[in-house]
Order: C-alpha cells, then structure tokens, then sequence
C-alpha cells in the first residue's frame, strides 16, 4: 500500500513485523524529504513513527483514544489516519494543521498544543467514557519534557490513586532516563512483571495468603528493585511501570503494549526513543535545533530574528546591570544559547513550568535581584494568577521578554500571541510596551530594568527585523513613558505599535493621504498628554492592533476620550472575538481584513 492511498489505520492488522518496519522506514524517509520542504517539526516526528505505529497496531483508533500531549509529534499519526496527500500544504494557509486538529479527523481527540495537558485530559477521558457507558481505551503519549510540567503531576497524582479508572501512559523519553534499568535483570524482571502468568499469580496470593505474609513479601520486593533499579516515583503513585525498553523496536512494543491491555491499574509504558532519528544532525541534537525547522524556500531572509535582536541587546545590558535570567525551556527558541553560555551563573532554565518561573521571579525580584524572564506570548498565559497574585500585585519589579506577540501565521490558534496584551493589561502595576525598531528594542528593555520599578512587558514578534550584529552596535538611550510621532501629517490619526506601524506607513502611501502616525511603543499606560493634542485636532483617529480588540490599546483609549469628552470619531482594526487559525503571515492579515490594502481603503473612508 502506498502512504497516499492509506485510508485508516485498520490495514495495519494484516502487516507482518516485517511489513510494519518496512512501513516505518517508508514513513521516515517521507518526513526526512517533505518536513523541510514545508517547514514543521522535525526531530519530534522523527522519533515516534514505531511508536506510533506499533499504538495503531494494538489500539482501535478512534474507540480507543489516542491523546498526544501537544500534538506537534504526531504526523505518523495523520499519514495512518488517511492525510499523507496533504502534507505538501502542512501549516500552510487552508493546509493540513502542524498539531492535532479536531476538524480533521475522528482520530484526532485532543487539540491542546501546550505541554502538560494530555494526562489531565486523560482522565476526563476515562470518566466520560464511564459515564457514558462507552468501550475503549484510554492512551496517553506524553515526552520526557512534559511529564515534568505541574500540570502532569497533578494528573499523575489522580489517576494513581483512582481504583475505578484504568488508563495507559506511554512515556516518550528521548533525552533523559526516569528509571535506569541496570542490565539483563532489569529487563527480565520487567518482562516477567507485567506478564499475564505473573499477573494471574499475584492475584491468587493476595487471595490466600494472610496480610503479613503479603506484607514482608511486598517489602522483600521494594528491596530486591532497590538494588537492581533506582527508586521509582511511578509506582510510588500507584501505577504498574513498564519499561524502560526501546522505542523503535515495533515486535516488542506489540507485544508489550498488548500485555499492557489486560493490566487492570493504571499503567506507566516507558519507551526510549531517538528524536531525529534518521537525520544524522538532528540525532545528535543536544539543544533542540531541530526540533522545528522553516522550509526551504530558497532565500534567506534578511536581517535577523527579534529574538536573537532581544538575546543580543540583553547580553549588551550586562556592563550595566547584571541580570538573572529564569528560561522555561526556550533556550534555543529565544536565542539565549550564548547569554547562557557565557554568564551560566546566572541562568537558569527550568524546563516545562511556566507558572513555577513566574513565582520564583517574584522571589528573585522580591529580595533584590534584576530578573527577567523572556517567554513566548502563548505560554504567558499558563502562569496568569501567578503573574497576577505574585508579581504585578506586589509590584515585583520583573522584566517580561514577550517572544512571538502577534499573528505567528504557521503553528496556528494555540499559539497565536494575541491574548497577552488584554492579560497583562488587566494587572496592577503592569508597564507593557513594544518596540517599532531596534533602537527602540534596546532603549526599552534598558527603560524596563532601570527607568523604572514596577513589573514590565517588553513584547517582540516572531519575523525577522534589518539589523547586522557584526556590524550596528547597541546605545542605550534614557526614554520616558511617552508615545513618538513617526508621520506629522494633517490628516487621519493613526495608532499603533511596533513593526505593524510600517503597514500603516505603506498603507497612507497607497492611499494618497497625509496621515499622521503614532507610535504608542507604551500600550499601558497610554500617553495622556499625547492623546489630548491627537483630540483636539478634531481628525478621526485608527486604532491598529495585533492583538485582542478586549483589553488592547484601544478600548484604554476609548476610555480616556469618554472621560474627557472627546468627539472624534474612532475606529479599531484588531482581533474581535475570535481564533485565529495557521496559515501564511499575509494571509492571516487578509484573512482578519488587516492587511495593507485594507488599511489604505480604511484611510480613505476616514479622509472623506
């Protein structure tokens, strides 16, 4: 069967061992040739395909409910579920989605594509299925990163102790062993654990024997796995832990997984996997630069990355203010490989946790220390009451790096950093900003650590900005809370803030008006002083944002004109009530109706 005329996974019964491995070798070199021709995520994918083969083997999808933690790892999971023809469109606009989608399949039953969220969901799962009387199986693929993540454990902490509730966890660990096995034994004692003979065994005894013969025999065991495996938090919660065995060997994880099936507690599977498998770069990997890839589109783009802007004007900031950096697992994503090579002492990254950072940067804060805590627009808004009760509330003085703020395009609704300006708004104390330049990045985040106290946000987008490391060199500039004026025109007022404000400069060319822009690098607070000279030109103002149209720059300023009487007529062009899907950048603006040509007939309506 070729991969494009696969339909569903049912075809995968009939394959001999053989057939499965051929099938997984095909299924790699497809994703070695097409993942970089579109873009997507690489190493992850990499080392699941026997995984993921070897799940639909055993399991009927979708009675028994694959739940993938994230959904970035599963595109073995799309081919055997019939969408290998549209990975030529994978994250592109009207394409086949990067994560799990529930629009495309009755396969795909959990859509999160934040980390932490499959063991939770798990259990609702498994109650729903109780409550609705329903036959299945409940599996969750969890990775060695996000089973670390509060949220797990807390799921992990449930579910252990839950008598009624039987669900399967496959550990995916692809950088760190949980249980070191210590050789031959350990992997016989595994076999012989959770073989059916074993199992039958065990039952009887607890059947016959008194309760103190149970008692030293359970205790003669705990000894026996202490001197040939470490001490295992699994089975401490209550679950029967299988593992570690490898990942990539479909015959045993058949027959394990089938094992697995008639084991009536909760079950830890722990397989070890090699991410990038197949890709010679990717396997040897360390710092997650493979982990997603862009396509080959055969130009490069000009300039550099905002975050690697950001990375670099913070190590520059060290000769005058010596900062500790807390990283929640986006060292290489942020471009904070090299400040952490070079000041270690003074960085940390803590994995998966977001609402734990927020925390310990309020301690850091709280007894002196300049912290800052760079971290993506979409995972800002997993630590919200610890943001709110710990930081802004207290006043902390905690620096914000806001990674990806706006339309991110590709990865698609989960991801999209339009929430974190109504978020952040909405805290006491809380200073947000965004720069429109370079210049502007350097003297903003030198304003946030020492031109004032309070908590600060200094949010960036994800595309790429005009500015030669080697060569420009970074001066710090005192600035002060107050909004620039990019154009001085006569006509149309409009507001924005940072990179968009170019749309708005090329939009009143095309239009033929002469508008007068500002740059309101401070979304919170506003410019008071500013808007009073913007109103009392009588001129309709334009506020364009990306970003939430609930508790964005406009509705503070709708406030302040309603305050202070003000009648000029006022629009917005921003994000209304909705989500956002994946696509190409441009498209999602046209899409929104925010593009540039959108703009330039919203300046015209205005001028007449």
């Amino acid at each position: 069967m070729r991969l494009e005329d696969i339909k569903d996974p049912s075809f995968l019964k009939k394959l001999s061992f053989k057939e499965l491995n051929e099938l997984a070798v095909e299924i790699r070199s497809f994703l070695l040739s097409s993942i970089p021709e579109t873009g997507g995520h690489l190493s992850s994918n990499l080392g699941t395909v026997e995984l993921i083969i070897a799940l639909h083997y055993v399991f009927n999808s979708p009675e028994d409910a694959l739940i993938f933690d994230v959904g970035h790892q599963a595109y073995t999971h799309k081919i055997l579920t019939g969408r290998m023809k549209y990975f030529d469109k994978l994250r592109q606009t009207d394409g086949l989605s990067g994560y799990i989608d529930y629009t495309e399949s009755v396969h795909d039953q959990w859509e999160s594509g934040h980390a932490g969220t499959a063991l939770s969901a798990l259990m609702g799962l498994l109650y729903a299925k109780d409550i609705k009387g329903e036959s299945g199986e409940g599996i969750a693929i969890v990775g060695d990163a996000s089973i670390v993540n509060g949220m797990s454990f807390e799921a992990l902490n449930l579910l252990g102790s839950d008598t009624k509730h039987r669900g399967i966890i496959i550990l995916n660990d692809n950088e760190m062993s949980i249980s070191r096995p210590v050789g031959a034994i350990s992997n016989t004692l595994t076999r012989i654990r959770s073989a059916k003979t074993f199992r039958t065994i065990k039952k009887l005894w607890v059947r016959i024997l008194p309760r103190f013969i149970l008692g030293i025999m359970g205790r003669l065991k705990r000894s026996l796995r202490s001197l040939l495996q470490r001490q295992n938090v699994f089975e401490d919660l209550g679950y029967m832990y299988i593992g570690p065995m490898d990942g990539h060997d479909i015959k045993s994880l058949v027959k394990t997984l089938r094992r697995v099936k008639h084991v009536k507690k909760s079950v830890v599977l722990h397989v070890i996997t090699d991410k990038g498998k197949g890709h010679p770069e990717a396997e040897i990997d360390t710092v997650g630069k493979f982990h997603g890839i862009s396509n080959h589109n055969g130009h490069k783009p000009k300039g550099i990355s905002w975050s690697e802007l950001i990375a670099h004007i913070m190590d520059k900031l060290q000769d005058k203010v010596k900062t500790f950096v807390v990283m929640p697992a986006m060292t290489v994503g942020t471009k904070m490989e090299k400040f952490q090579k070079k000041y270690p002492d003074r960085y940390i990254d803590i994995g998966i946790a977001e609402e734990h950072g927020a925390t310990m940067c309020a301690m850091l804060a709280h007894r002196g220390v300049p912290v800052y805590y760079p971290i993506y627009a979409t995972f800002s808004q997993r630590a919200f009451d610890q943001i709110l009760n710990d930081i802004a509330r207290s006043d902390h003085h905690v620096v914000f790096g806001v990674d990806r703020a706006g339309i991110i395009g590709e990865d698609g609704s989960t991801h999209q950093g339009l929430f974190d300006v109504s978020m952040f708004g909405l805290m006491p104390n809380m200073v947000i900003s965004m720069p429109y330049d370079a210049k502007e990045a350097a003297n903003l985040i030198h304003y946030a650590f020492l031109g004032q106290s309070h908590p600060m946000v200094v949010r960036y987008p994800k595309g790429q900005i005009d500015f030669n490391v080697e060569q420009e060199q970074i001066i710090f500039e005192h600035i002060t809370q107050k909004w620039t004026v990019l154009k001085d025109g006569k006509g149309p007022v409009l507001i924005s803030y940072g990179p968009a404000l170019d749309l708005l400069i090329k939009a009143s060319e095309i239009a033929g008006v002469d508008t007068k822009i500002i740059n309101a690098r401070f979304i919170k607070p506003i410019d008071q002083e500013m808007m009073d000279e913007i109103c009392k030109d009588q001129q309709p103002i334009c506020v364009y944002e990306e970003a939430s149209n609930y508790g964005g720059l406009y509705p503070q300023i709708l406030n302040y004109m309603a305050q202070k009487g003000y009648k000029n007529d006022i629009s917005s062009m921003s994000i209304t009530d909705q989500i956002v899907t994946f696509g190409q950048y441009e498209d999602m603006l046209k899409y929104l109706h925010m593009d540039i040509d959108t703009i330039a007939k919203r300046i015209k309506e205005m001028h007449v």
